[in-house]
């Protein structure tokens, strides 16, 4: 699941956040929804969260996220925050119509790849600012560096 919230372009110097909630098999709907609404009711700067289940992405990049946070242990689910960096999405959906050029031409590429290429440029595990699985730990961290 993927849900975006609306900038406020009255506020063009504030940090927007991403926040992935990873599981190993996926949040059911009920949940989700729970742990979007607290952190959405919590904090206002936050663009984008993004179920992530950990069999869908590279082991490379989870071995990464886990050597910078020095192996931790964690629960079902844990939150990686990441810094929203518009630029990094338009390069990865620059990148994907690259790579599917006949694909973009014929208008073949689907809302559904635009989507996976954007939620994985929007949560680069080489540029998580935390990784948690305490969601009040995700909230305080926000609030502190907005």
């Amino acid at each position: 699941m993927f849900t975006k919230k609306n900038e406020d372009p009255h506020e063009p110097f504030q940090k927007w956040y991403c926040i992935g909630i990873m599981t190993d098999n996926g949040l059911e709907d009920e949940e989700y929804d729970a742990l979007s609404k607290r952190i959405r009711d919590s904090i206002q700067n936050v663009s984008v969260i993004s179920d992530l289940v950990r069999v869908e992405w590279d082991t490379q990049k989870l071995q990464s996220l886990n050597e910078r946070f020095q192996h931790p242990a964690y629960s079902d689910p844990c939150f990686i925050i990441n810094e929203l960096i518009p630029e990094d999405i338009k390069r990865e959906r620059k990148l994907l119509e690259k790579n599917h050029k006949w694909k973009r031409i014929f208008g073949f590429l689907s809302p559904i790849e635009y989507m996976v290429a954007e939620t994985k440029a929007a949560h680069d595990f080489d540029k998580a600012l935390l990784y948690t699985d305490d969601v009040d730990e995700v909230i305080a961290y926000i609030l502190a560096n907005s």
